[in-house]
């Protein structure tokens, strides 16, 4: 039997659309919230069957337990600290980079521009053994240097934000402040520095969801306990022998807490600063 598509009304496409997204989103968040409900049901609680889905009890002894017994405080200032500087480091450092591309004529601008663009098409696999032999020959094995020192030279997708940004501000406010006096680093400080807003809070967004979630690159460079990450510190805990599922529970919680706080907190700037790159329609 072939359906009429004047027989099917606008109501059950919506209705359909409605109830795919639903799935969409119960599909993507159960198992965070089977995270998060583990993680305040107990110690015990995570091993019963048939298992709940809604708590009967409040406990915070896994998110104690997660603390005592492993190095997690450590991890969580190594995390932070990683996050503080890659994200003040970056985004000004993209910003300034986009802002040559952007606003001052060179010879080769276009084609350098296309070459910092491709290189986010390098795999990851093909960068990291040269990478790794570098830092080994530089002796920065089991510190944060390789975690840190290339975010300080910018990163392509942050600089195309900013570009994209930066050529929507009229040209007439740099000439402006060239005619008052000012050099080409202070009309981007004074001047354009502040209408960044925008694509500042979407580059810090990233970038701290980046550092935050990295897990492969500290795995390589860092074999010291007392230089893991977070992510480390979580994947330790996970062992053959006495694992603790209930603090790994609490602590993965906590780990996914952070990105999705920032998220929410910063929002209406995410999106204000994709919309004016032109990274949305």
């Amino acid at each position: 039997m072939i359906l009429n598509k004047r027989t099917i009304s606008p109501a059950f496409f919506k209705g359909l659309l409605f109830l795919l997204l639903i799935l969409t989103v119960v599909t993507f968040l159960l198992p965070v919230y089977w995270v998060f409900i583990k993680a305040v049901n107990g110690p015990i609680a995570i091993f019963k069957y048939p298992p709940d889905l809604f708590p009967k009890r409040f406990s915070l002894d896994n998110f104690r337990n997660g603390f005592q017994d492993y190095n997690t405080v450590v991890g969580f200032l190594n995390t932070l600290k990683i996050v503080a500087i890659n994200i003040a480091g970056t985004t000004m450092v993209s910003a300034i980079v986009a802002y040559g591309f952007a606003r001052m004529d060179f010879p080769g601008r276009n084609i350098f521009f296309v070459i910092v663009i491709a290189s986010i098409l390098i795999p990851w696999d093909v960068k990291v053994i040269p990478q790794f032999m570098e830092f080994s020959h530089l002796g920065w094995t089991n510190t944060f240097l390789p975690l840190i020192v290339p975010m300080m030279f910018g990163f392509p997708f942050y600089i195309f934000v900013f570009r994209q940004f930066i050529i929507q501000i009229p040209y007439e406010l740099d000439e402006a402040g060239i005619i008052d006096g000012c050099s080409r680093i202070g009309v981007f400080f004074r001047i354009l520095l502040p209408l960044l807003k925008p694509p500042i809070m979407t580059v810090m967004v990233y970038e701290f969801v980046r550092s935050w979630n990295d897990f492969l690159d500290p795995l390589i460079y860092l074999s010291k306990m007392s230089k893991y990450t977070l992510s480390l510190t979580i994947f330790y805990m996970i062992t053959p022998f006495m694992m603790d599922w209930g603090a790994v529970m609490a602590i993965s919680a906590l780990a996914v807490l952070f990105p999705v706080l920032m998220f929410f907190l910063m929002q209406k700037y995410l999106f204000g600063g994709l919309s004016f790159s032109g990274l949305k329609g």
